[in-house]
């Protein structure tokens, strides 16, 4: 697992200068989604310490309206805590700053909704593979991908948990994503 403010800040100095140009830091308490949105994806990370939510809003039952990328950390009892990083600052308009895509590559099923802000690229992901020795059949990897768009140098923070992904709720809401390595892929 990795921990975020140790060796993500050590992979791309000065990244703590940059997050604070490109999201909002809040303060104050996470609102699990708030209550008005509904979780696309949700994980513990970082054994607990941490959580990486995708959150959409809209009418009660209808498609999304909006979107927005959360990362925090945890109280002691598990809950969310301090939202450290939110993306965008403004609901409005939010769904054209993602893009989302399904695909397999390789024998890896992959989900992931990406971003850019300050530099970064941010791809919050699940991926799924054969697995025999397991007791599913399947083995799998989630969490949120960060990328210095400059260096290409990245760094995971992975999912404590096996996280809920409804991607099939932003179908034909976000544009696909063309840079997947299976050149562009949409949610379908």
């Amino acid at each position: 697992m990795v921990h975020l403010s140790s060796r993500l800040l050590r992979s791309f100095p000065g990244l703590g200068v940059i997050m604070l140009a490109g999201l909002v830091l809040s303060g104050g308490l996470a609102r699990a989604c708030g209550a008005d949105d509904r979780p696309i994806f949700a994980c513990e990370a970082a054994d607990g310490r941490k959580f990486i939510e995708l959150c959409a809003s809209g009418e009660p039952g209808g498609a999304p309206s909006a979107l927005r990328y959360r990362f925090g950390s945890q109280t002691s009892t598990g809950e969310d805590g301090t939202v450290e990083l939110e993306f965008p600052e403004e609901a409005a308009g939010s769904l054209g700053r993602f893009v989302g895509a399904v695909y397999s590559h390789r024998g890896v099923y992959t989900q992931s909704v990406r971003f850019k802000s300050a530099g970064f690229s941010y791809t919050v992901f699940t991926e799924s593979w054969p697995d025999a020795e397991s007791a599913e059949g399947t083995a799998g990897a989630a969490g949120v991908t960060v990328r210095n768009l400059r260096t290409g140098k990245s760094t995971t923070v992975d999912c404590s948990e096996r996280p809920r992904f409804y991607i099939f709720e932003l179908q034909d809401i976000l544009a696909c994503d063309p840079d997947t390595p299976v050149g562009k892929a949409c949610i379908q």
